[in-house]
């Protein structure tokens, strides 16, 4: 054979392959072409040489050229830059390979037709994910707003509890996690009675009512929340509890501002003094002062008037402040009286006012009284038992009609004002000196409340060393841990006439002196050292007159320290400078 004709034999045989590569590929391709065309996406498919041998519908739409056109063209001639031949040279897929064609976005798989082993062509198939990639794009940004107001209503200062229908926690922000003292996680999933005892959430989930200003009491806190269904196509799928003020001091606060500003707006009066203390600030957890808290709880909600008594010291105003802030006037102006500081001579204008010229100095226009700026709130006369016998007489009309006259007046101004007093003198004595009238004890006496003196209650002296070592710690910027064992045992040996009032003045008095973390003995005033190298006084003595001795002791010490100087050793002890001077005259003390 020639090599002229073994080559033309040889080419051939290889036109004869190609052939019978096309064959196959038109064998196994053509055949789906009405499958193909009834796809929306873009299909199109090559044989070995490029030829387009598939162009369905979708290719039309897309390229804008006819299938009677395109078919049996190279591919390169329909679709310019195509990687279908690049598909055939290599026989490698491309997938998930993106490209633009007007204002749409498509996505593109290309894969190689394999007959034997061997390329015997390429199909690409594409789609439009033009909304798709809309869709996507705003799932991101759902998705990213989603993820923000979740960091809001983490990181915020509101707290927020979701339940379901049946009550079970969905899901709670760290503030509210943080209000009832729980981590997140031990929550959700749980029923929320079993995570708040004392909540109604659950129940708002089935009556749909909303609820608004509600108290919720948790592990000796109380904070101001709102209740309120959750409601989807009508159908109520849970409900949310919502922390308005973290603690009722923060709402009552809020209000006052409120109630201060309308008051401003009508030009009434706002001379008085807010009431800052609640029950919770009574510190102590004997059984003294747990029954006392729970009666002060009591009594407040009722109108009545209250007498509180106990020896001074002892936290009288505060109780006072307790009474005014648990009472349905909370809202209200809260005014305080301290009878025995206003002269005898004043103490009528002070309480009911006057008129313009009613005594020579008189304000031009006249001026109102304590009772009538405490209208609509609550009056706190304090050490009642020194208000002078004609006073007596005055406010036990007050007390009995409800109505004050203003000194220089005759016309009877109604108040609506709930009187509290507080004394530490001996009424009933005084009643029979004739010094503190019988009447008035009865119309003030309505409710009695008697505070514990600090040697009643000594197991509370801990807590409240405590408070004061965390107060003054912050005060003077210092980091007191503690007293000494011996220091402790000298406050608890000790039997504070001065009571808690005294206590606190100690302590004060240890911070300017203490150059450590711990107060010590020598950190304390002279009487108390004096006390403490006794440990005790003689029990021979009746306990009268071991607090007569205390008492007239920590009085002279005073004196000593101060050089004499009443206002300062009055202060030193926590009393008044009247009362300091009753009792050197008492104890014949010389100053």
């Amino acid at each position: 054979m020639t090599a002229g004709k073994a080559a033309a034999i040889a080419k051939g045989s290889s036109r004869e392959a190609v052939q019978a590569h096309d064959f196959h590929a038109h064998e196994l391709i053509v055949k789906e072409v009405p499958v193909l065309n009834a796809i929306y996406n873009v299909v199109i498919a090559v044989d070995y040489s490029g030829k387009i041998i598939v162009y369905n519908h979708g290719c039309e739409r897309l390229f804008k050229v006819p299938a009677e056109k395109a078919m049996g063209r190279f591919v390169s001639e329909v679709v310019p830059m195509t990687g279908l031949l690049k598909v055939l040279k290599t026989g490698n897929s491309h997938i998930g390979r993106k490209f633009v064609q007007g204002n749409s976005l498509y996505i593109v798989n290309r894969t190689p037709i394999l007959h034997d082993n061997k390329v015997v062509g390429a199909v690409g198939v594409a789609q439009d994910i033009t909304e798709l990639q809309q869709i996507a794009n705003e799932l991101n940004s759902v998705n990213e707003m989603k993820s923000t107001l979740e960091t809001i209503i983490d990181t915020g200062h509101d707290g927020y509890l979701v339940v379901n229908k049946e009550g079970y926690v969905i899901t709670l922000n760290k503030a509210y996690a943080e209000l009832i003292d729980i981590n997140p996680e031990d929550a959700i999933g749980r029923h929320i009675k079993e995570v708040i005892p004392e909540t109604e959430l659950h129940l708002v989930s089935q009556t749909g009512k909303t609820q608004i200003g509600e108290v919720l009491r948790v592990k000796g806190r109380e904070a101001v929340v709102m209740r309120y269904p959750i409601n989807k196509d009508g159908r109520i799928i849970g409900a949310v509890s919502k922390v308005m003020f973290r603690d009722v001091n923060q709402f009552i606060t809020s209000a006052k501002t409120v109630y201060s500003s309308q008051r401003r707006i009508k030009g009434e009066p706002e001379q008085w003094a807010s009431a800052r203390y609640t029950v919770d600030n009574l510190i102590g957890k004997s059984h003294p002062m747990l029954r006392l808290k729970e009666t002060v709880r009591r009594v407040a909600l009722g109108p009545s008037t209250v007498l509180i008594r106990g020896e001074s010291g002892t936290g009288k105003e505060l109780l006072a402040h307790s009474l005014h802030v648990g009472s349905n006037r909370c809202l209200g102006p809260f005014v305080k009286v301290n009878c025995a500081a206003v002269p005898e001579n004043l103490l009528e204008s002070e309480l009911f006012g006057y008129v313009e010229g009613a005594f020579t100095g008189a304000k031009k226009g006249g001026q109102i009284g304590k009772f009538e700026q405490a209208n609509g709130g609550t009056i706190f006369l304090d050490e009642i038992g020194d208000m002078p016998l004609l006073m007596q007489a005055k406010l036990l009309r007050v007390l009995q009609e409800k109505e004050i006259e203003r000194l220089g007046d005759n016309r009877a101004r109604h108040v609506e004002v709930r009187v509290v007093a507080a004394t530490n003198r001996p009424l009933e004595q005084m009643i029979a000196d004739n010094t503190f009238r019988e009447d008035l004890y009865y119309r003030l006496n309505v409710v009695t409340l008697q505070i514990p003196s600090l040697r009643e209650r000594i197991d509370d002296l801990k807590d409240l060393v405590e408070y004061f070592l965390a107060k003054y710690n912050h005060a003077f910027g210092l980091n007191i841990t503690g007293l000494s064992a011996d220091a402790l045992e000298l406050f608890e040996n000790y039997n504070w006439p001065g009571n808690v009032r005294e206590l606190e003045n100690v302590v004060e008095r240890a911070f300017n002196l203490v150059d450590g973390h711990i107060i010590d003995v020598m950190h304390l005033p002279p009487y108390l050292q004096k006390f403490g190298k006794s440990k005790r006084h003689s029990i021979n003595k009746s306990l009268p007159s071991l607090l007569e001795q205390v008492e007239k002791e920590a009085i002279a010490d005073a004196l000593s320290v101060t050089n004499g100087n009443k206002m300062q050793a009055a202060k030193i002890l926590g009393i008044s400078r009247a009362w300091l001077y009753k009792k050197i005259a008492q104890y014949g003390i010389k100053a």
